[in-house]
């Protein structure tokens, strides 16, 4: 749900963010510094997808505008990274005043890219083996559940101990890929106003399948993509944009 992550007396900024299992930087990291006079609030998908159970971009785009529609004021600009993009877009459709929308960056999902997600985690388990025939919800969790069970097991663990290590990790894999295999059915909205693209000086993201020149603006910040999310550069560029508003 809706968490504030800073205090400030001007418009709000809402990060759509999620932790990810392979990296420590975080768009609420990056955003999440006082100082700008901006309050700044928090939604965690992931861990939204942990408590309630599977929804869609759809749904988890109307939970969060009813939060921040009991906002004092409605927020200046919403954020979203990585494959936050289309629930950023989502969320700001179903907001009364339209938000200026920054996308930090942007994903468009594909099956081969949850599939290339699951290989990594693989990978950082130290796992291998083949991939399943088919990447499906089921085949993604089944394989990860194979691959610490047999991991833990291999370590010493009793099986006791296998199975809620193994219970306890699995309900955030299933989180995960459940919120990456909904922003992968879902539709990427179509903007309404110009978007603006943030990207890394070496990145070569840019935007959704579809979208004209009009309907973007690429914002390119000279520090690789890799460091964006710890950069002053991108904080400093990212606020210029919403203040401009």
């Amino acid at each position: 749900m809706l968490e504030k992550i800073v205090e400030g007396d001007l418009p709000p900024v809402i990060v759509v963010d999620f932790a990810m299992f392979s990296v420590a930087d975080t768009m609420t990291g990056l955003m999440g510094v006082p100082g700008s006079g901006r309050a700044v609030y928090r939604v965690d998908a992931v861990q939204d997808l942990e408590i309630h159970g599977a929804l869609s971009i759809a749904e988890l785009a109307a939970l969060y505008a009813g939060e921040i529609g009991k906002l004092a004021s409605p927020p200046a600009a919403v954020l979203g990274y990585c494959s936050a993009a289309t629930l950023a877009l989502a969320l700001a459709d179903r907001l009364g005043e339209r938000p200026e929308v920054i996308l930090v960056e942007p994903t468009w999902l594909t099956t081969d890219m949850i599939g290339q997600e699951l290989a990594n985690l693989r990978a950082g388990l130290g796992t291998s083996g083949e991939p399943p025939a088919e990447i499906s919800p089921a085949s993604v969790l089944g394989t990860l559940t194979g691959d610490l069970t047999g991991k833990l097991a291999a370590e010493g663990m009793s099986e006791a101990e296998v199975e809620t290590c193994v219970s306890m990790l699995t309900l955030r894999y299933d989180a995960w890929f459940g919120f990456l295999f909904a922003t992968e059915k879902a539709a990427v909205p179509m903007p309404v106003t110009p978007v603006s693209l943030v990207v890394g000086g070496d990145s070569d993201r840019g935007p959704a399948p579809g979208w004209t020149a009009a309907q973007c603006s690429p914002v390119r910040v000279e520090v690789p993509s890799g460091e964006l999310l710890r950069s002053p550069a991108a904080r400093q560029k990212i606020f210029q944009l919403i203040d401009r508003a």
